[in-house]
């Protein structure tokens, strides 16, 4: 078996992918946030 360091480049997501994926997970998280705070107040 060959090892070869910079042979095949690994297919990575563009910065603007990556970013806009923390965007969604963080905005997702805040709706979840926001549901516990409301309960919260009603309960």
């Amino acid at each position: 078996m060959e090892k070869r360091k910079f042979g095949n480049k690994l297919k990575l997501p563009s910065v603007v992918q990556i970013k806009h994926q923390i965007l969604l997970r963080w905005l997702k998280d805040q709706k979840q946030v926001e549901k516990a705070e409301v309960q919260a107040a009603r309960g």
